[in-house]
């Protein structure tokens, strides 16, 4: 067990690193986030690269990497401020995971070459972690199913050509492929406070009609078709998290070394060196969790417990990073013009992405109180 990156890995981080720093410095991504906006330059120059392809196998137009490439993009991206291609990825696990073989030669070549953008419509006003009041749902109806409900947070519902719904149907929840290009859908565009290049909406589906072929996996399984993306996808909300932290505390570091108080620069002082250390460390230990969860997943090995540790260390060092900014810096940070406020935002908006802490929590005892678990 190895998880030193390998010199093709290795070579990826720097080439994604380079491009997101580049990306990043756009003024147009200021833009973007005023406005909340999507960048669609961004996806097409991810997808000319082949990065938002990454998992998928080369006979679907994909680069056929594993978890640990796809981890090592939405780290480096994030850590730039770009929202990578984790929507993406989330639907392209989906089919890769139990779609039919026309459903992905339908989908997966223009998901990963960026042409076309992917959303999850899994939330709804009384349904969050917890699916049970979900309240969607679609009827069959001769060679269609119609479907009718409010999803909400759904980041770049609106952008997305494929939208993966999940809903009731007379044997239990099943998640559905929706055309952007099908009747009944209407939007209403959120204001969030973070993740603004990613927009958010409300999704209303009104006797939406869609084709009878469109369950992905089985009818009344749909929790089994969400555990198969969302056990992958946690490991890219963990690396994004992990991105943030190192881009805030590489700010907030480079501050108390240029800083001068009297003969000293800010780094000097001993208090100061014990946060940046203890934040280094528990950074490390996110990498280290996320990097062993991407790891088993690449050797087809169950990591349910991995994940979800990786995705609670991630959040939780995320948002300790993003607070003892302030610390380092003072009021350097308490200005819009500086990065440390979207750090802010975009942590608390990711802490809850694939399930809060509290629910990784939840997960973990679980698995840890299995009769079979061993320490």
């Amino acid at each position: 067990m190895n998880f030193y990156f390998t010199e093709e890995q290795n070579a990826l981080r720097d080439a994604v690193a380079a491009y997101s720093k580049i990306a990043g410095t756009d003024p147009q991504r200021d833009v973007e986030e005023r406005d909340s906006e999507f960048s669609w330059d961004v996806l097409h120059e991810l997808g000319e690269r082949g990065w938002t392809g990454v998992i998928v196998p080369e006979e679907y137009g994909g680069l056929g990497k594993g978890a640990m490439e796809y981890t090592i993009i939405m780290e480096e991206t994030a850590k730039e401020l770009i929202y990578g291609p984790q929507n993406l990825i989330q639907a392209q696990q989906g089919l890769l995971a139990v779609g039919t073989e026309e459903q992905k030669r339908k989908w997966l070549p223009e998901l990963a070459k960026g042409k076309i953008m992917a959303a999850q419509a899994i939330s709804e006003p009384d349904a969050g972690s917890s699916f049970q009041n979900i309240q969607t749902i679609a009827v069959k109806d001769g060679n269609e199913w119609v479907l009718n409900g409010l999803k909400v947070h759904i980041n770049l519902g609106k952008e997305a050509q494929l939208m993966m719904v999940l809903a009731k149907t007379d044997k239990g929840l099943t998640e559905f492929l929706v055309d952007r290009d099908s009747k009944g859908i209407r939007y209403e565009k959120q204001d969030p406070i973070g993740l603004r290049s990613a927009p958010m909406y409300d999704v209303h589906f009104e006797d939406c009609r869609i084709p009878a072929d469109s369950v992905l996996g089985r009818e009344g399984r749909g929790i089994e078709t969400f555990m198969a993306i969302f056990k992958l996808s946690r490991l890219g909300v963990a690396s994004q998290l992990i991105g943030i932290a190192r881009g805030c505390l590489d700010h907030a570091v480079s501050f108390t070394k240029s800083r001068k108080v009297g003969e000293n620069r800010v780094s000097d002082f001993q208090g100061i060196q014990w946060i940046i250390a203890k934040l280094t460390s528990e950074l490390e230990a996110a990498k280290l969790a996320r990097n062993q969860a991407a790891w088993l997943h690449d050797q087809k090995v169950n990591h349910n417990l991995e994940t979800s540790i990786a995705k609670y260390l991630a959040g939780v060092v995320a948002d300790e990073v993003v607070n003892k900014a302030f610390t380092l810096t003072g009021s350097h940070a308490c200005y819009r013009n500086r990065p440390y406020d979207r750090y802010v935002r975009e942590v608390k908006s990711l802490l809850a992405g694939g399930g809060s802490s509290e629910v990784m929590l939840n997960n973990v005892a679980r698995e840890i109180l299995r009769p079979s678990y061993h320490y």
